[in-house]
């Protein structure tokens, strides 16, 4: 019996200079994260090139009201009656409009923010929805991503947490939209806070959501018995996980992952996001078009699509050994 040797991933190699972590200090010798000033800049640049606009939530803040807890979205201006609509959700921590500030300080601005997904989203004529999970927290009549190191502070509306935010986007947003092929990509936590809002409004968009992209998600299916919704989520969900250069684009079934997660061929943390980017808008253009109707595609076989990991089919036997029939001979499968 031979046992493959695990290929570690390449040492952390960790910045000397303020400067390299993406930290200044100022005239007055404060500590300024250099990120936020990107961040902004980049979120200006979406509100400029591709009609993105700010949107306070809770819903009944009015515009004018600077001092009530609040937090702000992203949409573009035409979210509410686009024909497709895409929703995008980042992991923990992480700042309206951002999906790594690792990335962003260290790689690339437009693959850390949110820029370069909603650009070519944007050149495929979606609509776009972009979450902000993480600000929870008001303190000193700002928002907050930070958990409060001082005594004044409070907790914005219906935004507890990210479970609740993408809750209440989802219920007061999203729904209220018009299109009937919506998409999603989410990071990590935000994976978790995804599915749980859609198990809690699985009759809303059961017949709405053409995909689902999962990054490194955090999610887990073992918390939502109902077969009508696992079978939902499989048919339209993908994952996409870290993993050795050797292993990419294997796809394999993950029980607790609740779907077919395909193999990003790269350890380095947050990498992900970039390599898988170009294989989800694939999986997405397959997806355009379909009659999204549950009840008209759940019994149904599709045929095997490379673009679509979820027509790739892994059935288990009962030791737990993957085998394939006919068509599906000549895929790679790998037993989770």
């Amino acid at each position: 019996m031979y046992r493959r040797r695990v290929k570690k991933p390449p040492p952390q190699v960790f910045p000397d200079t303020l400067e390299e972590l993406g930290f200044t200090i100022n005239n007055e010798g404060l500590l300024i994260d250099e990120s936020d000033a990107t961040l902004r800049v980049m979120n200006k640049r979406l509100e400029d090139e591709f009609d993105l606009i700010k949107l306070k939530v809770p819903l009944d803040i009015k515009e004018s009201d600077n001092t009530s807890p609040q937090a702000n979205i992203m949409l573009s201006s035409d979210a509410k009656e686009c024909k497709r609509l895409l929703v995008l959700i980042p992991g923990t921590m992480e700042p309206l409009g951002a999906w790594s500030r690792r990335l962003l300080c260290n790689r690339n601005v437009e693959l850390g923010s949110m820029f370069s997904v909603v650009k070519q989203a944007r050149e495929k004529d979606f609509g776009i929805v972009i979450h902000n999970p993480n600000t929870h927290w008001w303190v000193n009549g700002r928002p907050s991503v930070m958990v409060p190191t001082t005594k004044d502070y409070g907790l914005i509306p219906h935004l507890n947490s990210p479970e609740e935010h993408v809750d209440y986007v989802l219920r007061n947003i999203v729904q209220n939209s018009t299109s009937q092929e919506i998409f999603f990509i989410a990071h990590k936590y935000g994976a978790h806070a995804l599915m749980q809002a859609l198990h809690n409004q699985f009759d809303a968009f059961k017949n709405r959501v053409s995909g689902i992209a999962v990054v490194d998600g955090t999610h887990t299916i073992d918390s939502f018995p109902e077969p009508d919704f696992r079978k939902w989520w499989s048919l339209n969900a993908v994952g996409y996980a870290q993993s050795e250069e050797v292993d990419k684009d294997k796809i394999e079934y993950k029980q607790n992952a609740g779907c077919n997660c395909v193999n990003a061929g790269t350890q380095e943390v947050d990498f992900t996001l970039v390599s898988v980017m170009p294989d989800i808008f694939r999986f997405f253009n397959a997806r355009r078009g379909r009659d999204n109707k549950f009840e008209n595609y759940k019994d149904k076989l599709q045929s095997p699509n490379e673009d679509d990991p979820t027509t790739i089919m892994v059935v288990f036997e009962d030791n737990n050994t993957p085998s394939t029939e006919n068509e599906f001979d000549n895929v790679e499968y790998q037993s989770s």
